[in-house]
């Protein structure tokens, strides 16, 4: 019985963070196509999670260091990104529309046919991005190695 009250205070910060189960640090999580908006998740540490087709509009991603995320068809519009660590992200057809990627490291980043309209990189580093069909993608203020229509 003594286990019960830990639990219960980790699931009610979980809900109380953003009015749904937010992610929390793992792995292999799959958070497609819910609604996110308004979770706070700096420092975030997962590997293989699925956000595909998910809301995280505005979400707080600062400083997370995700492994193989995929964000592919999500809406990511505003969301801040701020010095995150994120190796092989699929960001295909996502809506990046003024999400903040100011000193992030990008390894191996597929923007395919995503929307990088008013993106601010500054400081970021893109390596092996590729950004074909992507639109609005200004890139400047990142330092870009070895990108693909980037």
């Amino acid at each position: 019985m003594k286990w019960l009250a830990p639990l219960f205070l980790i699931s009610t910060f979980a809900i109380a963070s953003c009015g749904v189960d937010c992610p929390i640090d793992g792995l292999n999580g799959d958070y497609s196509g819910a609604d996110l908006t308004g979770c706070s998740l700096p420092s975030l540490d997962h590997a293989n999670a699925d956000f595909s087709g998910a809301d995280l509009s505005g979400v707080n991603l600062s400083s997370a260091d995700l492994l193989n995320p995929d964000f592919s068809g999500a809406t990511l519009a505003g969301t801040d990104f701020t010095s995150a660590d994120i190796d092989n992200g699929d960001f295909t057809g996502a809506d990046l529309e003024n999400a903040n990627f100011t000193s992030a490291s990008l390894n191996t980043p597929d923007f395919t046919n995503a929307d990088l309209t008013g993106v601010t990189w500054t400081g970021a580093t893109l390596n092996n991005p590729d950004c074909t069909g992507a639109t609005g993608a200004d890139l400047s203020g990142a330092t870009v190695n070895n990108g693909i229509d980037c």
